[in-house]
C-alpha cells in the first residue's frame, strides 16, 4: 500500500503554542504510519525520522517556488499549512502555486485577523485552493464557519494518557506560574502582575514564576524593580522540557485578550496542576470547569486577587479541592481521540480532491 505523503508548512517552529502543536501532530502522523516532511518559512527544529527544512536563508519571492518543488519533487500527497496570513499577492501566489495539492488551512487563533481579511471575497480568492479549514476550537470552528463557505472542523491538541502516571511530584507546590510570550497585548502581563501585588501574596513567601521570552520581558523587570519585588517573581528562560515547573506549580495562570486554544492550560491539567484563568474566549469552557479542574474569574483585578488568595491561602478548599479532581484534563484532548480526527481529515482531503 502506498506511504500517504505530508508536508506540514509552519512559519517557524520556535518555542511557543503553535510550534508546539505542530511538533506534536508531526510525530503523531509519523507514528501512525504517514510520510511527514516540514517546512519552516523560517527558523526549524530538527526531528528525529521526519525531514525539516528551513528557508530562512531564501528570499521571500522564492519561498513558495521551493515549496511548489519539493511538493513536485516528492510527490507530496497533501498540505497542512499552519501559517497565519501574510499580505494580499504574496497569500495568492502560494495559493496559486500549490493549488495541485489537497491543503488543510490550520487556524490557531480566535483572533481571526491573523488568517482573514476584511473583505470577504478576498479570502475566497486567497484561499480559492483550500479544501478545508482546521480549528483548534469548537469555539473558533464557529467563528470560521461564518467567516467563509468552505468545510471545516476541529483537531485538539493532544496527551498521551498511558504516560499519565509519570506526571505525579512529591514535591511541594506552592508557586503561581506562567508560561507563555512575553506579549502585553496579547496575555496582559500588567493585569497578572497587579492582581499578584494586590493579592499580596508575596507577604505570605509565594513565589510567581514566569516562564518564556518576548518582547516585553521589560515592562516584567520595570514592575518588579518599581515594586520591590525581587525577592518573589523571577523570570526563566524558555526550556524545551517545563514538566518541572508545572509539577511545582500550585495554580497556572492566565488572563489574556486573545487566544485560540492556550496549550498551557492543557499542559497544566495534564500535570494535574490547577488553573486560574479570565474568559479569554468562550473556548476556556472546552477545557475548563469552574471549581472542577480550574477557576474561572471575570476580567478584574480585584476579583482575580481575591481568586489568588482563595487558592493559596485557605489549605482546606486547596487539599479538598484536589481530593476531589485526580483527573483533570477532559477526555476529548486523549490521543486515541486525535488519531481518529487525523484519519478522517486526510481520509477526506484524499477522497473529495477532484484529480
Amino acid at each position: 500500500m502506498k506511504q500517504t505523503k505530508i508536508l506540514i508548512i509552519v512559519t517557524d517552529l520556535t518555542l511557543g503554542g503553535v510550534q508546539n502543536y505542530v511538533r506534536k501532530s508531526a510525530m503523531l502522523l509519523y507514528e501512525m504510519g504517514y510520510n511527514v516532511s516540514i517546512i519552516a518559512i523560517n527558523e526549524s527544529h530538527p526531528f528525529k525520522n521526519i525531514n525539516t527544512i528551513s528557508l530562512i536563508k531564501y528570499k521571500s519571492f522564492q519561498k513558495p517556488f521551493f515549496i511548489r518543488k519539493f511538493v513536485k519533487e516528492n510527490a507530496v500527497d497533501l498540505i497542512l499549512d499552519h501559517r497565519s496570513k501574510s499580505n494580499f499577492i504574496k497569500q495568492k501566489v502560494y495559493d496559486a502555486l500549490l493549488s495541485k495539492t489537497p491543503k488543510a488551512q490550520f487556524i490557531h487563533s480566535a483572533n481571526l485577523k491573523m488568517y482573514f481579511y476584511q473583505l470577504k471575497w478576498l479570502n475566497t480568492i486567497v484561499y480559492k485552493n483550500t479544501d478545508v479549514f482546521v480549528s483548534v476550537s469548537e469555539f473558533i470552528d464557529g467563528l470560521v464557519k461564518k467567516q467563509i463557505n468552505r468545510n471545516s472542523t476541529v483537531a485538539y491538541y493532544f496527551f498521551d494518557f498511558t504516560k499519565h502516571n509519570n506526571t505525579s511530584t512529591n514535591g511541594i507546590k506552592k508557586d503561581i506560574l506562567f508560561i507563555g510570550r512575553f506579549d502585553n497585548d496579547a496575555k496582559d502581563l500588567l493585569f497578572l502582575l497587579e492582581a499578584y501585588k494586590q493579592s499580596k501574596l508575596n507577604e505570605q513567601n509565594i513565589r510567581f514564576n514566569f516562564l518564556g521570552a518576548g518582547k516585553d520581558e521589560v515592562l516584567i523587570i520595570d514592575f518588579v524593580k518599581e515594586n520591590h519585588l525581587e525577592h518573589c517573581i523571577s523570570i526563566n528562560k524558555p526550556v524545551e522540557d517545563t514538566s518541572a515547573f508545572y509539577k511545582s506549580a500550585k495554580a497556572v495562570v492566565l488572563a489574556s485578550n486573545f487566544e485560540g486554544l492556550p496549550l498551557v492550560l492543557l499542559e497544566a491539567l495534564y500535570y494535574n496542576t490547577p488553573v486560574i484563568t479570565t474568559i479569554y474566549n468562550p473556548s476556556v469552557f472546552e477545557i475548563v470547569k469552574h471549581d472542577v479542574n480550574g477557576l474561572i474569574v471575570e476580567k478584574n483585578r480585584a476579583a482575580f486577587a481575591n481568586a489568588l488568595q482563595t487558592f493559596f491561602l485557605n489549605d482546606n478548599y486547596y487539599e479538598k479541592w484536589m481530593q476531589r479532581n485526580t483527573e483533570m484534563l477532559p477526555k476529548h484532548f486523549t490521543k486515541e481521540n486525535a488519531k481518529l480526527i487525523w484519519i478522517k481529515i486526510i481520509e477526506d482531503l484524499l477522497k473529495n480532491r477532484v484529480s
